[in-house]
């Protein structure tokens, strides 16, 4: 079956967003019709930070959003990207391709209301749950009104490109990355994870014996895994102390996760929730310093120290 064609929005020219349904009144309250651009124009600055190439530098302030008209029909205001960025030494153009391919990629899985195919395009918790908000804010930004992305037909006419479908607080909830004991409640709420200290010892027969003699339950069950290098099949990081990363079972799988370095990792045994980690560490720990410090959050900017904090040499296999 072929994949339904992505219609590319012209950020650059115009995106014109239709709210209230196709035959009201074009008048519509200035409370409603700021929320609708600022919560826009923050969902296509958390894209630009997240999905650029990492090889160009750009300023975030580029991909503010212009008022550009208003036009008659319902009440269909139009924003454009900043029609006059600060000059670069980088290709700009291609960034701003860059943005708009993404964006319009969102607004289709939004407007087949398919939110969890936006949450799977990213890794990092802290990243999924900033653009999964952003998403949030902006479908919800008219409140209850019908919001469309439409496009200009004449004769003051328009075509619905993408109808923006409300996420609801529900759905929300799920596709947030929570915390990991707050997760293992809400899927297995009928199940308890206990660790056991077991001491081991022989007896005249040389016969070996178990003896448990502590059980950890619930939240002080979570195991601890040391490592003191990650390593994939082109490079190895060497730490300058071991680290400690969270090993904990959730339903039929395993995960592993340090929030300090913003990585959550899964499989169904530890060797591939262990794989998995490591090509998350390389990936985030290359993204980070690809990042100029004033394109992350405050917090990203915290797991980028920890991350040159920590890691003593970089080997190239």
């Amino acid at each position: 079956m072929s994949k339904t064609k992505i219609q590319t929005l012209d950020l650059e020219k115009e995106i014109l967003i239709r709210i209230g349904k196709e035959n009201d009144d074009h008048a519509i309250s200035w409370d409603v019709l700021k929320n609708v651009g600022n919560k826009l124009e923050d969902l296509i600055l958390t894209i630009a930070k997240y999905n650029l190439d990492s090889a160009v530098p750009v300023n975030l302030d580029n991909f503010k959003l212009d008022f550009s008209g208003f036009y008659n029909g319902s009440a269909v205001p139009a924003f454009r990207l900043n029609t006059h960025p600060i000059p670069s030494l980088f290709n700009e153009d291609k960034a701003r391709k860059v943005v708009i391919a993404n964006f319009s990629n969102l607004v289709s899985n939004v407007d087949k209301g398919n939110y969890q195919a936006i949450a799977d395009e990213y890794t990092m918790p802290g990243v999924k749950n900033d653009i999964i908000h952003k998403v949030y804010e902006f479908t919800n930004s008219a409140g209850t009104t019908p919001v469309a992305i439409v496009a200009r037909e004449g004769n003051n006419k328009f075509r619905k490109v993408y109808s923006i479908r409300r996420l609801n607080k529900a759905v929300y909830d799920q596709l947030i990355v929570k915390d990991q004991f707050l997760l293992m409640e809400d899927v297995v709420p009928y199940e308890s994870t206990a660790v056991a200290r077991v001491i081991f010892k022989k007896n005249k027969a040389g016969k070996l014996l178990r003896k448990t003699s502590e059980i950890y339950k619930d939240k002080e069950a979570t195991l601890s895994l040391k490592l003191d290098r990650i390593e994939t099949d082109k490079v190895t990081y060497n730490f300058n102390i071991a680290i400690l990363f969270q090993l904990y079972q959730e339903g039929k799988g395993i995960i592993i996760e340090n929030e300090q370095l913003d990585l959550y990792a899964s499989g169904l045994t530890t060797e591939e929730a262990k794989l998995s980690l490591f090509d998350q560490f390389d990936h985030s720990y290359k993204r980070l310093n690809d990042l100029k410090n004033n394109q992350l959050s405050a917090f990203l900017l915290n797991v980028k120290r920890y991350y040159n904090f920590i890691i003593k040499s970089v080997t190239n296999k």
